[in-house]
């Protein structure tokens, strides 16, 4: 099978994001960030057509007292999916907020997935590593 393999019903959890382990903040010197933690992620192929990606952002706010709460995103959305020779396309519907489009994930070493985003939700470049197994 030349088409890029996919395991249904496996996690694929992501493992990094530009090289660094979870929690992953943006750099703070850089303005086109959200001010952010990226504490979890993963996808999932359901079947042999849908999936489904996720992540969990969470944000400290101070409130105009002084005090501060935790802001927590999760957001899993799905996707109907296409092998390709080396990727594997997820193509997401419109949204009620007017998102759709796509991810290409790339084949990387030892069954992980590799997802490169350019100035994706105002954030700069990202590189996302997702891995079945921990020691990928």
């Amino acid at each position: 099978d030349a088409l890029a393999p996919v395991s249904v019903g496996e996690v694929y959890q992501l493992r990094n994001i530009n090289g660094q382990p979870l929690p992953w903040d943006p750099p703070s010197d850089d303005s086109a960030y959200l001010p952010m933690t990226v504490t979890d992620g993963w996808i999932k192929f359901l079947d042999g057509s849908v999936a489904q990606r996720h992540e969990r952002l969470e944000r400290w706010v101070t409130g105009v007292n002084g005090d501060s709460s935790l802001l927590v995103n999760d957001w899993t959305q799905t996707a109907a999916y296409e092998r390709l020779p080396g990727r594997i396309v997820l193509s997401y519907p419109p949204s009620p907020g007017g998102g759709a489009g796509a991810d290409t994930l790339y084949l990387g070493p030892r069954e992980s997935l590799i997802l490169h985003h350019t100035g994706y939700l105002s954030q700069g470049s990202t590189v996302r590593h997702f891995c079945i197994s921990a020691d990928c």
